[in-house]
């Protein structure tokens, strides 16, 4: 069987979830919105996202400002699920996209899009307070507000950041449930679990 939780990237109650279920669900399989290079860089402490490029500045831009309320990319917590995993001799599965695919495919996005993603960016440098970060995983009815916020303004940066990846995540699970007859726990950023949850239900 396949359980699917939904975390936010930057809050402790996140890290208790991740404890709790893999304790009370004792699975086969933990699988993790994670591929290798991403895991290789949380494990190393080091961001591959450094840089100066408008870019690298937008993209850093999406997971303060949505990323880390609805847990658009992974992080810390998704770390503390693997470490946690590997403590209790449990198999790992890394279900998301290569990273460097999601990059790829946001250089193509359209420069109108990019300028108006940068003009927002100047926007949160200077009043940094508009966004505000979550220290608990988020209600549904706030996701689903702020999904529909970026599917408006950022078309194509919501279908390469949310829609693919959550097709990509999907394939993943499919054929991790064709392997195993043992439960999986899954954990996803917020924003990524409903989708899943359609399909696995």
């Amino acid at each position: 069987m396949i359980h699917i939780f939904g975390t936010s990237h930057v809050s402790q109650e996140s890290l208790d979830l991740v404890e709790e279920k893999i304790e009370e669900i004792n699975p086969e399989i933990v699988a993790l919105e994670l591929d290798v290079p991403r895991l290789n860089s949380l494990l190393s402490d080091k961001n591959e996202n450094r840089g100066s490029s408008l870019f690298v500045r937008v993209l850093q831009f999406f997971q303060q400002s949505i990323g880390k309320e609805t847990g658009v990319m992974p992080g810390e917590e998704m770390l503390h699920a693997y470490r946690t995993a590997e403590k209790n001799d449990i198999e790992v599965a890394l279900i998301d996209q290569d990273i460097r695919i999601t990059f790829s495919k946001l250089k193509n996005v359209s420069f109108r899009e990019k300028l108006k993603a940068g003009a927002q960016l100047l926007v949160g440098m200077i009043f940094p307070g508009n966004f505000e970060i979550a220290h608990e995983i988020p209600e549904e009815e706030l996701i689903d507000q702020l999904l529909l916020e970026m599917e408006f303004k950022f078309p194509e940066m919501y279908d390469i950041l949310v829609e693919q990846r959550n097709k990509h995540m999907i394939e993943s699970l499919r054929k991790l449930e064709k392997e195993t007859d043992g439960d999986i726990v899954v954990f996803v950023g917020a924003a990524h679990r409903k989708a899943m949850v359609k399909e696995f239900n």
